[in-house]
């Protein structure tokens, strides 16, 4: 789906995983991205996500590493294990200079077949036509979100 308001891209996109919440929970902060995946045009590939300090909660770090940099993220909600919001703080990736924030929020929600994982990512570019660039983060974005959701589903889909 694609939303834009003013001045604001929003990313969202879900999945099905047959686990249950409590399972795919821990994967949020913890977790290691090795299933194939391709990748181009610049796209990062993640690697991994943790929490530095192993301690979560409002107002904690959180890493997201790719092949081509890290994303520091603050915590901004933590509710185990239903919703984990954060937002970036910074970022050694090439683009930062045209990104002026990134908000992010993932759901877990219980089904009949395991839980429903949705991300929602709000991104705000700036600078000369910021809206353009925004356009241009949407489809690599896309493509991480359905990435780590691969990657999740192999871990605990595995292991079930």
């Amino acid at each position: 789906m694609l939303y834009v308001r003013l001045y604001n891209m929003q990313i969202q996109t879900s999945t099905q995983i047959k686990a249950s919440p409590d399972s795919i929970w821990p994967l949020l902060t913890e977790s290691r991205m090795d299933v194939p995946g391709c990748f181009c045009l610049g796209v990062p590939q993640p690697r991994s996500c943790e929490l530095p300090d192993q301690v979560g909660g409002v107002g904690a770090e959180r890493r997201c590493i790719s092949d081509r940099g890290v994303v520091v993220q603050r915590i901004t909600e933590w509710s185990p294990p239903k919703k984990l919001s954060f937002e970036m703080v910074s970022t050694d990736h090439s683009w930062s200079s045209c990104v002026d924030s990134i908000k992010e929020e993932f759901i877990l929600s219980p089904s009949d077949t395991g839980t429903r994982v949705t991300r929602r990512t709000t991104l705000k570019a700036n600078g000369t036509l910021a809206k353009l660039k925004e356009f241009g983060f949407y489809a690599g974005l896309k493509r991480v979100h359905f990435y780590v959701f691969k990657n999740w589903r192999s871990s605990v889909e595995h292991d079930a």
